[in-house]
């Protein structure tokens, strides 16, 4: 039989390279006005940090004599280093502005992405959840976007501005010398074909990084959890843990230093390049000198122009490396923003009438994901408003299947399921979950203050109403007797809380959001006796005028329910009355004789699997 925890693989959607740039650059599509502000800020920056250079090379022509040995005057002089200085920071300020930008853009995109990102985690079926490691879901909304953002506000941004100022400057060495430029850029070009093979490699070597972050995330998140340390200590595998720990934390610094020494290669060829270029212009252009064929002026604003070329070229190299190896992070987001949603809203949705409602299964079958057997097979049922249908049968029959189903976890592979004749498809998952509450046996808590926890039931109760509820679910001893009354934080997952108290936190739950359909998966069988009957008293009274699904684990709750449906291989096998099921004399009666001759719950029935 197939199990709702069974891993199933998330798809990956198949990207190359150039696809996944023209989508990381179609997140400026919304932003066009700020990139045209940003293209001019930088052209202009760039062109007055290049202008200074024909400064320097009248400068140097004023202070070299000429064939008569005279030299210019000292008031030339200082007025060009005037004007070279005034537009140095005249460009500087045209950068602080870009910069301005440039941020303004960045973080505009990495918030919309992360909200979508997250929302569309949000939107996806219990399917994605169920199979997915939590440590690498958190480690994409939270460390892969924010590696996003710092591509998107500085490297990108370093990148054009890097590629506009190597234009600039090329271009103005072809108006100073056509020679020397023409075999500067010879040089500049031999270079980009050994920093592309870096750049390949960097890729690689940060869709590693990344993945292995994410499963160290995972066994973090798992092992630091309240739940996950307690099985840890109980069973002293805190060596063990340590163990796998090292194991990846080992794995992360090799590709650490990889990376590390793979862009500090780039560094150090581009230097080594740099200074070879410059020197074989200075080599060039002073054989031109000597021969009288160039002005020494223009040979050291060409120097000075091929050092403006190598810094861009330079950065252009680094920040290629890492845009090329971003690409693999862009890969994974985009992968999860891919995702298709399971179970999602309808295009022309009905509303679902929230009185008096009725519960109808017809012919339902389903199977999980990636799985050959049916969880669910021609299962066929109805509860009339404000009756109760109690689900019984061995672990792994189908009950819990059927209390996801009406909550719309997921999608029937046949039949349909309706309240008060709208299809759940039909229906918005807002709708759906308005009109179906649960009180399930995990009954989760956030890290927050018991009343946050029991308003989640309805985020606009106010404090009295959250009191109410608290009382109705038998809280009031409790909250009494805690610290801070309902502002107590209850810890993670509440662990603060006996299992009973949580219970009641789910019941009162409920009992706020008041939906008209109720589903209860009894939890009772590892408390005692007493807190047994209370939970179950505090249940009852929620059940009062709903429509009422109970999964029974224990017999003896389900004796007054208006229809028993007894489920074996994900089937219904039986269906009536306590009494009638009796005298059937089949498996109801097979368990109940079962359960009440030992005077224990059976073995069948204490699993709460479905």
């Amino acid at each position: 039989m197939a199990t709702m925890n069974q891993p199933v693989a998330l798809p990956r959607v198949p990207t190359e390279p150039r696809s996944t740039l023209r989508r990381t650059l179609g997140l400026f599509s919304t932003h066009k006005l700020e990139l045209a502000a940003f293209f001019m800020l930088t052209v202009l920056s760039a062109a007055l940090s290049l202008i200074p250079v024909f400064l320097i090379e009248r400068i140097v022509n004023v202070i070299t004599p000429d064939e008569t040995g005279n030299v210019g005057d000292t008031g030339t002089l200082f007025v060009l280093v005037a004007a070279a200085v005034g537009i140095y920071v005249a460009s500087g300020l045209l950068d602080v502005a870009r910069a301005y930008v440039t941020q303004a853009v960045g973080q505009s995109i990495v918030f919309d992405l992360r909200r979508h990102l997250y929302g569309h985690l949000l939107r996806q079926s219990v399917r994605f959840h169920m199979s997915s490691a939590t440590g690498a879901v958190i480690a994409r909304v939270t460390e892969d976007v924010n590696q996003v953002e710092l591509v998107l506000t500085a490297t990108l941004a370093e990148f054009f501005k890097a590629i506009v100022t190597m234009g600039i400057a090329i271009a103005l060495m072809f108006m100073l010398d056509w020679r020397l430029a023409l075999l500067s850029v010879i040089v500049l070009v031999l270079w980009i074909y050994p920093t592309e093979r870096v750049g390949r490699s960097q890729r690689e070597l940060r869709r590693r990084f990344q993945a292995e972050t994410g499963d160290m995330s995972t066994h973090i998140e798992e092992t630091m959890s309240v739940s996950g340390a307690i099985v840890v200590r109980s069973f002293g595998r805190q060596p063990y843990e340590a163990a796998r720990f090292d194991r990846s934390n080992e794995a992360m610094r090799q590709i650490a230093i990889s990376r590390a020494m793979g862009a500090r290669w780039i560094v150090m060829g581009t230097e080594l390049f740099g200074y070879l270029a410059v020197l074989l212009v200075f080599t060039a252009g002073g054989a031109a000198v000597l021969s009288g064929n160039v002005e020494l002026g223009t040979v050291v604003a060409l120097a000075v122009l091929m050092q403006k070329t190598l810094t861009p070229f330079g950065l252009i190299t680094r920040v290629n490396t890492q845009l090329v190896a971003s690409m693999a992070l862009f890969e994974r987001v985009f992968n999860y923003l891919d995702l298709h949603v399971d179970v999602d809203d309808p295009v022309h949705a009905r509303p679902i009438a929230k009185r008096e409602v009725a519960v109808r299964f017809d012919r339902v079958t389903f199977a999980y994901p990636d799985t050959d057997e049916a969880a669910l097979e021609d299962v066929s049922f109805e509860v009339p408003a404000g009756k109760m249908a109690a689900l019984v049968g061995p672990s792994g029959a189908g009950k819990t299947t059927v209390t996801y189903m009406l909550q719309r976890f997921y999608d029937p592979t046949a039949g349909s399921i309706t309240l008060n004749g709208v299809d759940l498809r039909d229906a918005t998952l807002e709708d759906v979950a308005d009109s179906v509450g649960a009180v399930l046996q995990d009954s989760f808590l956030f890290l927050d203050t018991l009343a946050e926890n029991i308003r989640y039931g309805r985020l606009d109760a106010t404090d009295e109403e959250v009191m109410d509820a608290a009382r109705i679910a038998g809280l009031g001893s409790v909250i009494d007797e805690l610290p801070e009354g309902l502002q107590t934080v209850v810890g993670a997952r509440g662990y603060r809380l006996s299992g009973g108290q949580k219970q009641r936190v789910a019941i009162a739950r409920a009992v706020l959001k008041n939906a008209p359909v109720l589903i209860l998966d009894e939890a009772t069988a590892s408390l005692d006796s007493r807190l047994e009957r209370e939970i179950q008293e505090a249940t009852a009274r929620l059940a009062v005028g709903r429509t009422t699904l109970v999964v029974a684990h224990r017999l003896s709750t389900v004796q007054a329910a208006d229809l028993i449906l007894v489920f074996e291989h994900g089937r219904i096998v039986e269906r009536g009355r306590h009494e009638e099921l009796l005298a059937l004399g089949g498996l109801y009666a097979t368990l109940h004789r079962e359960q009440f001759a030992s005077g224990a719950q059976s073995p069948a029935l204490a699993s709460g699997g479905g």
